[in-house]
């Protein structure tokens, strides 16, 4: 054999244990866990301890997820109160994966994730609204309205019902309510406001 021929076989030979040693370690960041899948099913629990771990190259892949809070921005829906009038409401949500391997079982990614937070947070959102009449969803206190002129002519104040549960509250139930439905996702809710 000669040096030619012995310098592309060790050459060949070290990019192909280079591809091998790539594809055997991974990285877990403090702001990740991953899920190693074989052949595409989940292995073993979630790996959240930051480092260099390994994987049998090849056959299993490493499945990165966030572990810090995630933002959930909901459409604006026009939905009825419970004194039929129409409104546009808008909220968002923070969340994060708190199982990972549930997660990954039954919505795979974030973007499934948020599909699944659409449908929850938003029908929860239109089922506290429908139960409360608009001034409850509009004001959270008994706060003094500043009255013009023009108002005070009408005698609004006198007209104004009394908050009994406001705003701030009804969206505390639909956190309530949704963080009932969304651990079955591996999910956890933190927090739910209307804008």
């Amino acid at each position: 054999m000669n040096k030619a021929t012995r310098n592309i076989i060790v050459t060949v030979v070290a990019f192909a244990i280079l591809i091998v040693l790539l594809n055997t370690f991974y990285v877990v960041s403090e702001t990740n866990q991953v899920i190693i899948t074989q052949f595409g099913e989940p292995i073993g629990d979630a790996i959240t301890k930051p480092g260099l771990h390994m994987k049998v190259p090849f056959i299993q892949k490493a499945n990165p997820f966030e572990k810090r809070w995630l933002e959930w921005d909901g459409d604006a829906n026009q939905i009825p109160t419970k004194d039929k009038k129409y409104i546009w409401v808008d909220t968002y949500a923070r969340w994060r994966i708190n199982d990972p391997l549930v997660f990954f079982q039954r919505v795979r990614d974030e973007r499934g994730a948020q599909s699944r937070l659409d449908d929850i947070i938003d029908g929860e959102t239109r089922n506290a609204v429908a139960n409360y009449i608009l001034i409850e969803i509009v004001r959270s206190s008994n706060r003094e309205f500043e009255l013009t002129e023009e108002l005070a002519i009408l005698d609004i104040a006198a007209t104004i019902p009394e908050i009994e549960t406001g705003r701030e509250k009804i969206a505390q139930i639909i956190l309530e309510k949704s963080s009932e439905i969304t651990p079955e996702f591996g999910v956890e809710l933190r927090d739910v406001k209307i804008k």
